[in-house]
This record gives structure tokens, C-alpha cells and sequence, in this order.
């Protein structure tokens, strides 16, 4: 019993110096001052907050919206969602299956762990977007958790014609500020990259690298394609600031964590009504955009 009081004793001392560290790094450092910063640095972010996630998925649960209520509801086009890294779809599932209760046909992106060159797994989200526009005659949403935004992002880039709309949970597309956990982590699936594949650029899967994928996020997406960019202000991963663009698209925090994001009943609010936009059109008495702003949103 001993030994687990001091596990106890010794994780909450751990939570109140990232705490400590977290307030210090937001109060002395500003957010993008370019529209991508392609340096990389580390954001001394609480990364004790994603083990929230089940109690915001809890949360989530007894939430109206998750019922589909007081939502505008979808007309059948196909929604791909794309991961983040190192992970697998099973995270998504509760979102998968709210897109299909309010009326649209989601899919995931076929991109494994997300652990590869960004060109290649833009390429696989490309092929998705393919066979879905394909198989509804229609464009499609693009909605990307994380990395997965940064290769929606990419994808709507390249094909923008295919695209209906982009929205990014949790995506740090203006620069690559996270915590040093997961920079570590990130060197090693670089590393693995350039051993199974010796020809690809030394900046491969960082905003140096000069692939397509990579080049597409150093400009604005066309200012005609309806965009949604949401930052959790709880995020232990990434420094939220680095995932908003106040000034050209729609965005908006909400209280969650990293992952918590994918369980927010806001986020699901703000993506109701962002998949209900057709390129600033009005939609069935909903408003022609959603208001921009990066105002602190409570779930």
C-alpha cells in the first residue's frame, strides 16, 4: 500500500509542476508571429490533461448534441476522417458514428498509424477522397484530428475542386510547437523513414521539407473553401495557438484536452454547423458562416 501512495503522491507532484511549467511557457512566449513558423521548439503543455479523456468522452455521452439534437443535420455527403499520429481509428469511432446518425457518410482515411513520409500519407487521404466523391458524386468534407489535419490540409490543396470543406481539431498547422514526449517520439518515426526509404529529404515529416504536402502549408488554403479550425485550451500535446487562424477562417477553443477534442459535444456543435456551410451559403435557416474569433469555449 505503501508503494502506491507514494505513485499517488508522486503523479500529483508531477501534474503540479507541468502545471507550473505550462503557465510559465504561455505567459513568456507569444503564438505564430508568420503564418507557419517552420521552426521547431518545444511547448512545455500539461500533458498529465489527456488522461481526461474518458471523462470528457463522459461528458460527451450525456450531451444532447451526441443525440443529434438542436444540430443541423447532414444531406448524405461523404465526411473522411483522418488520425493523428501513431494512432488508430478506434479514438474516432464515437465521431464516426455521430456523422452517420446526422445524416452524412463518414469514413476513415486509410493511413495506418500515421507514422510516414507526409507526402505519402497525403497521397492515401487523396485516394479516399477519390473513391468517396466517386461513390456520392459530389465533394467531400475533410476532417483531420492532429497530423490528420495537416494532411486534410494538403489534400484540399492538391485537389481542391474534390474538397467541400476542411475543418482541423487539435492541428498545430502553423508551426510544430509540442511537447518534448512527443518531439522525442517524433524523431524516431523520422529516423525509421529514412531507413526504409534512404531518398527521402533530411526535413521529411517537419515544415522544412520541400514535398507538396509539406509546401501546401506554408500559404492559406483558397479563401473560397469553407474552413473550421478548433484548439483545445487544455491540450497536452501542442501548443493551441499554433492550431487557430483567427484572421482568414473560422476558429475556435474549446475546454479539452488533445485528444479530448475528438470527445467535445462544442466540438461536435461547431462541426454541425461547419458541415452544413457549402461555400458561404445559407443552409436551412443556419448562419452563412460561423462566427471567427478564438474566444475559450466551455463543454
Amino acid at each position: 500500500m505503501a508503494w502506491r501512495k507514494g505513485l499517488g503522491i508522486a503523479a500529483l507532484v508531477g501534474a503540479a509542476v507541468q502545471e507550473l511549467a505550462a503557465r510559465r511557457y504561455y505567459r513568456t512566449t507569444s503564438g505564430p508571429d508568420d503564418f507557419v513558423d517552420t521552426d521547431e521548439a518545444n511547448a512545455w503543455t500539461p500533458g498529465w490533461h489527456e488522461i481526461l479523456a474518458p471523462a470528457e468522452w463522459a461528458a460527451l455521452r450525456a450531451s444532447p448534441v451526441y443525440r443529434g439534437i438542436d444540430v443541423p443535420h447532414g444531406d448524405g455527403s461523404a465526411v473522411v476522417l483522418v488520425r493523428g499520429f501513431l494512432t488508430r481509428g478506434v479514438y474516432l469511432r464515437p465521431l464516426y458514428g455521430w456523422l452517420a446518425r446526422i445524416g452524412y457518410r463518414p469514413r476513415f482515411a486509410d493511413v495506418g498509424w500515421n507514422a510516414d513520409c507526409w507526402q505519402v500519407s497525403t497521397d492515401r487521404v487523396l485516394a479516399e477522397v477519390e473513391a468517396a466523391s466517386a461513390e456520392t458524386g459530389r465533394p467531400v468534407h475533410l476532417v483531420g484530428h492532429s497530423l490528420g489535419g495537416i494532411l486534410s490540409r494538403a489534400a484540399a490543396a492538391h485537389a481542391p475542386e474534390a474538397v467541400a470543406s476542411v475543418a482541423t481539431l487539435g492541428t498545430p498547422f502553423r508551426g510544430l510547437r509540442l511537447n518534448p514526449a512527443l518531439r522525442a517520439t517524433a524523431w524516431v518515426m523520422r529516423a525509421s523513414i529514412h531507413h526504409r526509404r534512404p531518398a527521402v529529404p533530411p526535413g521529411c515529416a517537419t515544415l522544412t521539407c520541400g514535398c507538396d504536402a509539406v509546401q501546401s502549408q506554408t500559404r492559406p488554403l483558397p479563401a473560397g473553401l469553407p474552413q473550421l479550425a478548433i484548439a483545445g485550451r487544455h491540450d497536452g500535446v501542442t501548443d493551441w495557438r499554433y492550431c487557430l487562424d483567427p484572421e482568414r477562417i473560422p476558429s475556435h477553443t474549446v475546454a479539452a484536452s488533445h485528444f479530448g477534442i475528438t470527445l467535445n459535444a462544442r466540438t461536435y456543435e461547431l462541426l454541425a454547423a461547419h458541415l452544413a456551410t457549402r461555400a458561404g451559403e445559407r443552409i436551412e435557416g443556419q448562419p452563412s458562416k460561423i462566427s471567427s474569433g478564438s474566444s475559450a469555449e466551455t463543454t
